[in-house]
């Protein structure tokens, strides 16, 4: 290991050292200069268009900015040249080869592409903006000298573009450039990158409407002629993925996905048979094609690529809890090395097998996230959409685990049912209710994970674990053995220290997601329909979506004849404000003023249209307010021990075990003293 990290590190001193030496030799050239008898093609190891709009706003600004006769630099390209010998026999190169014969020369473009597509995105939203000529020349030079040029009218060659095997590729020519596909099989696929390419597009079109033809004419001057790059030639005393590396240090930080994929394929280069290599290359492509995919699947709620990279780490290859955050290291510096490839301890089909378990496990984790685009049933998708309120944690690599053997048919539904259900329990009771700490037990769920990737424990075992992690064993005198991670004193202990800030049951984290399964109950027991959705819930503010009955502002004659003429001390209202049984689930906003009306009104009135609003037909939660005849302290104990009662059957406590009184957790012991 201290052998290879020694290389590695001399072969980047050693390339740095001819980088400067080489950097002395650049010059620096316009858009009209660099797309002079150039094509060029950004390989399929580079990462996709990532720019956004901050990236965006940034460069149109410099380009608005830029005076005339001024230059702007714009920033470093490097370039490698492509051999026409290389890719003649290469069917994906077959449309491009008339482009040599007419004088045109190939490159590779390995750092500079965000600018470079970028400006080239500009110059197509330009073109397609204008009518007639502009700057000198028709639209048809400008498209054939930056965009694509046909042959004999059959096809087109692209002058920029991506890598076939990219699955940018057609996205670019069909949805950017708005071209014909050249092959009717191809649909274009949507990523992260072909989002931000789309966003792009969009983007320039907004700010070309809003100019007129000579400020248009002005825009495409500077870009083509004023914005000037740094043009440097990469030669074969630089390794082309060493390279894509250690420039990629620098401006928008590579995320380890990307890095990963050009470590995979720069492996392919160094195995004895060329073309399991070449093989090996091509599914690397695909199985990245498939993990940008879902990635990006729901543009709503595009996934972090990082954030899938670790879990799935954790999952197949051994956590270790010492090295909690190395799952880049691992990857990058300890397994996927050339040195373990040289020496045999990483060979081709151990990193066949690893890309495909990440496309896989990609379609699992993106289900698992977003329940709705699934095939699975309902019973599955409630318990999933469940998990994803809480937030799954710890527990997602186990999940992804589950999630592969399920669709394989190496786990029956009912089994990946109570899994879902033994781990909703655990996150609520041992997060929520015990208020553990959030990476409590981490390093032991991740190794489930892991084993039962590796089959070496069945899914029951791994269910009845996470139970004795919740209960442990129970028992008496000798017979004790552990209790388990459940412990609703610290419940208690918890609420009593919100109870003393003046916030009681209203600021535990755990609210939100108690008062909807209360609401889900209700709802099932009056087998209606759904009243409020949970994403409408988390949208809203909390107080927005929580209402206090007993009001805040009780300067309402009511409040001071049912409430405040009982209950005098302002600790104890305090606690009666925010304690469980007061605080209900509201379908829609109410609007302030009405929140701090008598009870009577809170219930049935008519809004400013006419119409008869309330609790009486709100959600599920507000229609069982509305059924009682009045509010008072009794109520509200009376209704906290009730919802206090469906915790535990809903989650499998029972506070009797813990010599616990419902009273005592709703903190309003001191009504048995009135």
């Amino acid at each position: 290991m201290i052998s290879y990290l020694f290389r590695r590190m001399l072969e980047i001193i050693i390339f740095i050292s001819i980088w400067r030496i080489k950097m002395a030799e650049t010059k620096l050239c316009s858009l009209n200069e660099l797309f002079n008898t150039k094509f060029f093609r950004i390989p399929d190891f580079q990462r996709g268009y990532s720019w956004g709009d901050v990236q965006l706003e940034d460069f149109w600004s410099d380009l608005e900015n830029l005076k005339d006769k001024k230059s702007h630099y714009t920033g470093l390209l490097t370039i490698e040249p492509i051999c026409k010998n290389n890719i003649e026999p290469t069917e994906n190169w077959k449309d491009d080869l008339w482009l040599f014969e007419k004088g045109f020369n190939a490159y590779y473009l390995i750092d500079g592409q965000q600018r470079l597509t970028t400006s080239i995105i500009l110059i197509n939203e330009i073109l397609n903006t204008v009518d007639g000529d502009i700057f000198f020349n028709t639209k048809e030079y400008w498209t054939k000298k930056f965009l694509y040029e046909s042959y004999k009218g059959d096809y087109k060659s692209y002058i920029f573009g991506y890598e076939k095997d990219n699955p940018s590729d057609e996205f670019f020519k069909t949805r950017i450039l708005q071209q014909e596909s050249s092959s009717s099989d191809k649909v274009p696929e949507s990523t992260l990158y072909t989002m931000n390419l789309d966003n792009a597009k969009k983007f320039f079109e907004k700010k070309l409407s809003k100019l007129k033809h000579d400020e248009i004419e002005n825009l495409f001057k500077k870009l083509i002629s004023s914005f000037k790059f740094n043009l440097y030639e990469i030669d074969d005393e630089l390794n082309v993925h060493v390279t894509f590396e250690t420039m990629n240090n620098r401006g928008k930080k590579l995320s380890t996905l990307e890095l990963l994929k050009n470590r995979l394929v720069y492996l392919t280069t160094l195995f004895d048979d060329e073309m399991e290599g070449n093989r090996l290359r091509k599914d690397i492509n695909e199985s990245w094609k498939t993990v940008y995919e879902y990635l990006g699947k729901n543009k709503d709620k595009v996934l972090n690529d990082d954030e899938f990279l670790r879990d799935h780490w954790i999952m197949y290859f051994t956590y270790n809890r010492k090295e909690a955050s190395s799952y880049a290291k691992f990857l990058l510096n300890d397994y996927f090395i050339s040195y373990n490839v040289l020496k045999d301890k990483v060979n081709l089909n151990d990193i066949k097998n690893y890309i495909k378990n990440l496309q896989v496990s990609v379609k699992s984790w993106f289900y698992l996230h977003n329940p709705e685009y699934s095939l699975l049933s309902n019973p599955i998708k409630e318990w999933l959409y469940k998990l994803n309120r809480l937030k799954m944690r710890s527990f997602t690599p186990l999940l992804i685990a589950v999630m592969n053997k399920y669709t394989e048919d190496k786990c029956k539904e009912k089994e990946f049912l109570s899994m879902l259900k033994v781990v909703e329990r655990f996150i609520f009771l041992i997060f929520m209710v015990s208020q553990r700490r959030s990476d409590l037990q981490n390093s032991v769920i991740y190794r489930y994970a892991n084993e039962f990737h590796n089959n070496e424990k069945s899914i029951q075992e791994i269910i009845n674990d996470i139970s004795y992690l919740i209960d442990g064993d129970g028992g008496e005198g000798d017979d004790y053995y552990y209790d388990g991670w459940l412990d609703i004193n610290k419940f208690i202990s918890y609420l009593d220290d919100k109870k003393r800030k003046e916030e009681g049951f209203y600021s535990w984290n755990g609210l939100r997601y108690f008062l909807y399964e209360y609401e889900l109950e209700l709802q099932q027991k009056a087998r209606g329909k759904e009243k409020i959705s949970w994403n409408d819930f988390e949208k809203r503010n909390k107080d927005e979506t929580i209402e206090h009955v007993y009001p805040q502002t009780a300067n309402d004659k009511y409040w001071k004849e049912h409430i405040l003429k009982y209950v005098k001390k302002r600790n104890e209202r305090s606690m009666l404000l925010h304690s469980l049984g007061n605080l209900v689930l509201l379908s829609r906003s109410k609007n302030s003023e009405l929140q701090n009306k008598d009870f009577d009104f809170k219930k049935n009135h008519e809004d400013k249209d006419g119409n008869r609003v309330g609790f009486f037909n709100g959600s599920y939660s507000e229609i069982e307010i509305s059924n009682y005849n009045e509010w008072n302290a009794r109520v509200i104990l009376e209704r906290g021990i009730k919802m206090l009662e469906f915790m535990e059957s809903r989650w499998g406590i029972d506070f009797n075990e813990w010599e616990v009184k419902p009273i005592d957790i709703l903190g309003l012991g001191f009504l048995d003293k009135k």
